[in-house]
């Protein structure tokens, strides 16, 4: 296998702002996002994805942030392209430490000739007042512009300047611009394929704006041709390397050059757009538009230029990061080598066009899968060939995109929110995005799940539902297609979630009800030792006194418990570690449950948190977390455990005994079919590609 601790992602992009949080009025404990940390999320949202859009694959592109200090610059090592965006106001001008920090950024950025790229945006006047490395860079400019449109500029610019880069070395073979050049790389080109008889008002109006507006350029008609050059080829090779815009206008499908346009782009896999602006009645539509995202317009709506050029780029980022990401998960063995790739959803065109030495190879696509209705009918053109995603390829070799190496096998994942995630340049978003990856791709296997939590708005449950209902969903809709006489199960839920008395009596009959077919709740009664009465075992106490904080203690065990009996291994990420509900951190405990079964366990520290705490223990480096006086500086907790010492018959909460047991069970004894290598790799990393990669390979072993 490659070696992993070595992986080097194409591309990542870190965000670089001086943090101002507002104290929230409702609570002063804690804090609402100020506008830059707004405009930092905003970033995460366009290039990785939406946190509150649990099934949107969204680009997937690596964001990380830095708004307390900035980053060293040996943090350019860690992927081969590294974006930095400095959000750029008067307190960052002023912070000493910013100063210095951002000007050996500047330097090192500097001395690797561009491959590095260094983004300052001027959100004040000011902003141009930063030490010299960085107030020669062109800075992107949004001081001038309202707040409500920071937004979209910087995406949008940003946008263009990814490209732009990820096309360099793909230009610079045909000599358009070499990779070693210290200008600025070519724009990106949008060809406006249009029918002159009724859309050339439109394409005119659009070739305008991008000329007046924007860096990108555009290939408008003949007239963009130099004389003496062929015709055809010129036509072919400027629609190989663009963004074709299909100006979709009544007459636009009866043209020849304009239906050839289209073919040539498709045939290429180049990306393609159609802004749909038919008026009346088209004769005939053409059939090769589909797959592709389609905007409409009627010309009359001021923002339909910018709408275009904003999402033709949005889909050159994706074609070229597509590619690009394909050859970061081939590393790592996510994907096979050497696949036919379809930078959108196949369809016969794809299949007919692909070189002939690939008829036997594989086809991959980006995520989500096609449903069964179009598998089917692509299966029928090309019998031999494997078309899959990244998701469902899993593996060295295509053998495995057919299997489901998984199938039976229920996990348990242990995850939760990191008080340490902002050192390692995350957030709360990057907690989910890794749980959710995590538990695709174990779906993707065949594998079903196991959580204990509550549903609380927003948390982990309820984006576990949603994901694991979608998945079901289309499983149930392909099966029926598929084998239309196969009677499906609909219990045959694939996730479990367990909770705890008496976190499940505050679930209304309301929110019961509307979860009902996502998945099944496991409501685990209280153990016996507590002797509750009936009057007690229904009413919901909070862990607000020494003895309600001893039943959650009691009762979050027995949930524990149960699960353990039930699942086959154990993934573990995050966590608190300290000012949770119970006795001890609730990871800890799964995690020695686990042990004690012989359980495979999967520890990922890369975010930190009771994970890490839990890695330093097994390495026998004794955490000062896991110890009764650091715990008992909570003066809550202080009280629990006095009130421990004063029941003869309660169960004693011992950190030294656990200490000891997690050191003695060592990394051999976490059984999870990795090598003790490996398990290093995965007890650092912080890319969630290898934490997939890792998780899979030792759970596959397992089953051998």
């Amino acid at each position: 296998m490659t070696n992993l601790k070595q992986y080097c992602p194409m591309l990542t992009i870190r965000v670089l702002w001086l943090a101002d949080p507002i104290p929230n009025p409702a609570d002063e404990t804690k804090f609402i996002p100020g506008p830059l940390d707004q405009l930092a999320e905003s970033l995460y949202k366009t290039f990785n994805r939406s946190t509150d859009k649990p099934l949107d694959r969204g680009m997937g592109i690596p964001v990380f942030f830095h708004n307390e200090l900035p980053p060293k610059p040996s943090v350019l090592k860690q992927s081969k392209h590294t974006i930095l965006v400095v959000l750029v106001d008067d307190r960052m001008v002023i912070d000493p430490l910013w100063n210095e920090g951002l000007i050996a950024l500047g330097e090192a950025v500097s001395k690797t000739k561009h491959r590095h790229r260094l983004y300052p945006v001027s959100l004040s006047p000011n902003a141009f007042n930063l030490g010299p490395t960085v107030a020669v860079t062109n800075f992107i400019r949004l001081h001038n512009l309202p707040s409500t449109e920071h937004d979209e500029r910087l995406s949008r610019t940003l946008t263009h300047e990814l490209c732009r880069l990820l096309l360099t070395g793909k230009r610079s073979e045909k000599g358009a611009v070499p990779a070693r050049t210290q200008l600025s790389p070519a724009p990106v080109m949008l060809f406006l394929s249009h029918a002159k008889v009724d859309g050339e008002e439109l394409a005119e109006a659009l070739r305008d704006h991008i000329e007046s507006t924007s860096a990108v350029q555009s290939f408008f008609d003949t007239n963009d041709i130099a004389p003496g050059f062929d015709f055809r080829s010129e036509l072919e090779g400027n629609i190989e390397r663009s963004v074709l815009v299909v100006l979709q206008t009544d007459r636009y499908a009866s043209r020849t050059w304009c239906r050839r346009e289209v073919l040539w782009a498709k045939s290429k896999g180049c990306p393609l757009v159609v802004i749909n602006a038919v008026q009346g009645q088209e004769e005939r539509g053409f059939p090769y538009l589909g797959n592709v995202p389609s905007l409409r317009v009627d010309g009359k709506n001021p923002d339909w230029c910018a709408q275009v050029v904003g999402i033709a780029l949005r889909q050159m980022l994706q074609h070229s990061w597509f590619r690009a990401n394909l050859a970061d998960l081939e590393q790592i063995k996510l994907v096979p080598s050497g696949m036919v790739i379809s930078p959108y959803p196949p369809e016969l065109l794809t299949l007919l066009t692909r070189p002939e030495k690939t008829s036997s190879a594989g086809l991959v696509y980006p995520d989500p899968p096609l449903g069964a209705e179009e598998r089917i009918l692509l299966a029928q053109a090309a019998p031999g060939m494997t078309i899959t995603t990244p998701t469902s390829c899993v593996g060295e070799n295509l053998k495995d995109a057919e299997e489901f190496p998984l199938q039976g096998m229920q996990i348990g994942l242990s995850i939760s929110n990191s008080p340490d995630l902002a050192q390692f340049g995350m957030g709360p978003a990057h907690l989910q995005d890794a749980m959710l990856e995590l538990a695709r791709y174990l779906l993707a296997k065949g594998a079903r799940l196991a959580y204990g939590g509550d549903l609380r708005p927003e948390g982990f449950t309820e984006q576990l539902l949603e994901l694991v209902w979608a998945y079901d969903s289309q499983k149930r809709e392909n099966d029926l297609i598929l084998s239309p006489d196969r009677k499906i199960d609909q219990a045959s839920r694939r996730l479990a979630n367990y909770v705890a008395w008496p976190i499940h009596l505050n679930y209304s009959h309301a929110i019961l009800a509307q979860h009902h077919l996502k998945g099944v709740f496991k409501f685990i009664d209280p153990p016996e030792d507590l002797n509750l009465s009936q009057k007690q075992q229904t009413t919901f106490a909070k862990p607000d006194t020494p003895k309600h904080r001893y039943w959650w203690f009691r009762s979050l065990t027995a949930m524990r418990e149960q699960m353990v009996a039930d699942i086959d291994a154990r993934v573990v990420l995050g966590g608190q570690i300290r000012g949770y509900a119970g006795g001890i951190p609730g990871l800890v405990e799964e995690v020695l449950l686990a042990l004690r079964q012989s359980q495979p366990v999967f520890l990922l520290g890369g975010m930190g948190g009771c994970a890490q705490v839990i890695i330093d223990a097994i390495e026998g480096l004794h955490p000062k977390e896991l110890s009764a006086k650091y715990q008992a500086e909570i003066k809550d907790y202080a009280e629990f455990i006095e009130y421990l010492k004063q029941q003869p018959d309660a169960v004693s909460v011992d950190y030294n005994s656990m200490v000891n047991e997690l050191e003695q069970a060592g990394v051999a004894g976490l059984n999870n079919g990795l090598s003790e290598a490996e398990n290093r790799v995965l007890f650092e990393t912080t890319h969630i590609p290898v934490m997939v990669s890792l998780m899979l390979k030792g759970l596959v072993t397992r089953m051998n």
